[in-house]
């Protein structure tokens, strides 16, 4: 995983550690919301939007996508309805 994909990864993490779970369209917010971010290599939001899905689909053993290595996402309310948590 490069630089960039880190970093938003840690983001992710640090925004969903919280406690509380977040719809996709509110983490996106959150995300575009930070100033410690480097978001310049997207050029849509839409590309930082599948950028944050598939690092999560990636770390989430319920999605297809999941890589099998770290499990830190879950969805609180079953797969495809967009609302994710960090797992404890």
């Amino acid at each position: 995983m490069n630089q960039s994909s880190e970093a938003l990864l840690e983001a992710i993490i640090e925004i969903l550690g919280t406690g509380r779970q977040l719809d996709l369209t509110e983490l996106y917010q959150h995300v575009r919301e930070r100033s410690d971010l480097d978001l310049s290599r997207f050029s849509t939001e839409a590309g930082l939007d599948a950028r944050i899905r598939k690092l999560i689909y990636l770390h989430a053993s319920e999605c297809e996508l999941y890589e099998g290595t770290q499990d830190l996402f879950y969805s609180e309310t079953g797969k495809g309805t967009g609302r994710w948590g960090l797992r404890r």
